[in-house]
């Protein structure tokens, strides 16, 4: 507790847990047993700070005594008195965060606003004693005075009006409402405090009764007060103290605390009766808030759906339990236990009720502790306590919950775990489950690279930075996409390279399974494929084109030879040359033609464009995709087409792969003299100078792709901005 004490905050009162309060007076900079930060800013802004973990709280995060003593919850509220701030009231718990609910907050409001009136007219009970102790002073040394000299009656005089002054002004100014009327109930006088809690100006109640003003006709709560106001205007000593509601002049009710004295003239009769009042209504609402919690509480004690429970530490007498508590052991009502029965007799193992106390005594609680009891009628159970202990009343208080369905389903769920590890184990290929930041959490079949040692390794613990970076990627993308993706990628395993067709699903907590099949044979065979593909083309093009133009070779030899001599044997040399050409020209077209991209067998340019968009449309289920053609299409030389398809493919790939784009233009703009490709996405784009050449082999491709036909290649791109691709050619 904290208060203004010669013009600074004082701690007046330090008190924790069950040790006596500490009364010794401490300016509030030179305590350290709170944090001074705290303290000063309620001060200076004089509202309420609650912090369910101090300790994590931004604000006050470099206060030394929170951060030493990793203070939980924190509670520091003002104590006003009519909007001046008189006190500081700071509670704190170090055991557990979240304890100064909303519920319990305002009842520590009511009871601090009622704290405030109560230290004010403590104040005022000190003031008042110590201005009677002077007032008693002042009379013995005027009685002295006019005992001795005569003379000085007018400066006595003088004195006591300035001593009724003086307790006139300290009754106008009292926190209290005085009131002083005479047996009729007539009002003759009403200090300033009383005129401004009642609402009324001075002349609009004086002169008026008491029932014309501040007595209600009947009070809320059903209570008719004139027959007791009526009686204690004839008999006020009969009511030296007494409670009840009062009127305001808006209407407004108010609960007063009344002391009531009778003042009685010379021959012994009561002319008027002086009532002393303080404003209770916030203590009358504390105390309906603290009965309307109790009952709140007692409502939930009866009707919880777990156990709880009081019982005595040495035998386990059971002191109090509800209803839910009983059910759990099979009795009908909680009046059948309590005083009864003893909790001893249902552990299935007394051990573990020993166990218990022993972490009690040495923790002062107990959380989340599993342990077998017995119902009444021998049944078996699992139970689940929190529990703390009072060693000083001698008892232990705590919840407690049946977990037997729980505990069944962790066994089945053990066994299913089982089951799947033996169903995971037949699968042949390495199986393990990464999480979105690379972290591998668990491998249930794993490769030389990652075994069950690296468990909780991130990715780039085991792999080179690029490849790391490059596995990384897919993971993220397939959590973000909640899509299962399929990538290809070779590891070194044993001096060898091996190659990987990986399927990366999402499942929960932004995890992924990782499932790698080993395809280096494969690879090895498309390989193989690829190279009797192009072996078989070179004895093709050998046995085709070579032959025709070493024949043409061996025609112009024989020309040259009868040019001059037989003009007609020149003339079937030249035929044979040129048929011989034609021929090699056939044979190249249909090599060309072979080699030629698929989506161009069946059409144009256009169309095959058309088809890609809607092959990738189809795949990528979140990425918005536009195809638009401007112009009347033409048809551009096989060889131009061919290049413009792999470059617009390329760019696609580019925007859904490491673009991440939700949405691609592609545009054809078909002008009488020039042909344009334009592809834009609103991707994370890139620096077109910053990319390393290891990494842009893509854009590389284009550019020669490009370069090879003739067309003007242009990218555009910043980090954050989106990429756009062009490409220009001149129509021929």
């Amino acid at each position: 507790l904290i208060l203004f004490q010669e013009n600074q905050l004082t701690v007046v009162a330090q008190c924790s847990g069950n040790k006596p309060c500490d009364l010794e007076k401490i300016a509030v900079a030179d305590c350290a047993t709170i944090p001074v930060s705290v303290i000063r800013s309620v001060e200076r802004t004089q509202e309420t700070l609650v912090f369910d973990d101090a300790v994590s709280e931004p604000s006050f995060s470099t206060d030394p005594y929170i951060q030493h003593h990793q203070t939980r919850s924190l509670l520091c509220m003002p104590i006003l008195q009519q909007r001046q701030l008189i006190g500081i009231l700071y509670l704190e718990n170090n055991l557990s965060t979240g304890v100064f609910t909303r519920d319990r907050l305002q009842v520590l409001k009511l009871l601090v606003a009622q704290a405030a009136i109560s230290l004010e007219n403590a104040r005022f009970c000190e003031q008042l004693k110590d201005y009677t102790k002077t007032l008693e002073r002042k009379v013995e040394a005027q009685a002295q005075a006019l005992k001795q000299e005569i003379a000085e009656r007018q400066q006595t005089e003088a004195a006591l009006r300035q001593s009724e002054a003086n307790y006139r002004n300290l009754l106008q100014t009292a926190n209290s409402v005085i009131i002083r009327y005479d047996p009729q109930g007539r009002i003759h006088y009403i200090n300033d405090y009383g005129v401004k809690l009642l609402g009324y100006e001075e002349h609009q109640i004086l002169g008026r009764t008491l029932f014309e003003t501040i007595i209600p006709d009947i009070e809320i709560s059903g209570r008719d007060v004139k027959p007791m106001v009526h009686d204690l205007l004839r008999n006020p000593q009969a009511y030296p103290q007494g409670e009840g509601e009062n009127l305001c002049r808006d209407g407004r009710r108010v609960w007063m605390a009344w002391s009531n004295q009778a003042i009685f003239n010379g021959q012994g009769e009561v002319v008027e009766i002086l009532s002393v009042g303080n404003d209770t209504t916030q203590r009358r609402q504390a105390e309906e808030a603290l009965q309307r919690s109790e009952a709140k509480f007692r409502n939930i004690f009866a009707n919880s759906q777990v156990g709880i429970y009081r019982t005595r530490i040495n035998d386990g007498l059971i002191l109090d339990a509800n209803q839910r508590f009983a059910d759990l052991f099979g009795f009908d009502s909680p009046q059948e236990m309590i005083g009864i029965e003893h909790t001893t007799g249902y552990w299935v193992n007394l051990s573990d009720r020993q166990q218990g106390i022993e972490v009690m005594k040495r923790d002062g609680e107990v959380r989340s502790y599993e342990a077998q009891m017995r119902k009444r009628d021998g049944t078996v159970f699992w139970g689940l306590f929190s529990s703390y202990l009072n060693a000083a009343d001698d008892y232990i208080e705590g919840v407690l919950a049946d977990i037997s369905d729980r505990k069944q389903a962790e066994v089945a769920l053990q066994d299913s775990e089982a089951e799947l590890r033996s169903l995971f184990s037949a699968i042949p290929d390495p199986l393990c489950i990464i999480n979105a930041e690379g972290r591998l959490l668990c491998t249930i079949k794993g490769t030389s690279s990652y075994g069950e040692e690296c468990t909780g390794k991130t990715l780039h613990q085991l792999f080179a930075k690029e490849q790391a970076d490059e596995f990384l990627d897919y993971i993220q993308q397939s959590v973000r996409t909640q899509q299962v993706l399929t990538v290809e990628y070779s590891d070194w395993i044993a001096g060898r390279e091996v190659w990987f067709s990986a399927r990366i699903a999402p499942i929960r907590h932004e995890q992924v399974i990782w499932l790698a099949r080993d395809i280096t044979l494969q690879k090895q065979a498309e390989a193989a494929s690829i190279l009797e593909e192009r072996n078989r083309m070179a004895r093709e093009i050998h046995d085709t084109l070579a032959q025709a133009f070493t024949g043409i070779l061996a025609q112009v030899g024989a020309a040259n030879q009868v040019l001059t001599d037989d003009v007609e044997a020149t003339q079937a040399h030249l035929d044979l040359i040129k048929e011989l050409a034609r021929t090699g020209l056939t044979e190249a077209r249909r090599s060309v033609v072979a080699l030629r991209p698929q989506l161009l067998e069946e059409g144009s340019l256009q169309s095959a464009l058309h088809r890609l968009v809607t092959q990738i449309r189809a795949a990528a289920n979140d990425t918005t995709l536009y195809y638009e053609v401007k112009g009347t299409a033409y048809t551009l030389s096989t060889e131009v087409e061919s290049n413009l398809l792999r470059i617009g493919q390329e760019a696609l790939t580019n925007a859904i792969r490491h673009a991440h784009a939700d949405e691609i233009r592609v545009e054809l703009v078909y002008d009488r003299n020039q042909f344009c490709l334009r592809v834009k996405d609103n991707g994370q784009g890139f620096g077109v100078g910053s990319i390393p050449s290891s990494k842009g082999f893509g854009l590389l491709g284009m550019s020669e792709r490009a370069e090879r036909i003739g067309a003007q290649l242009t990218i555009r791109s910043q980090p954050g901005q989106g990429t756009e691709m062009i490409v220009t050619i001149d129509r021929e």
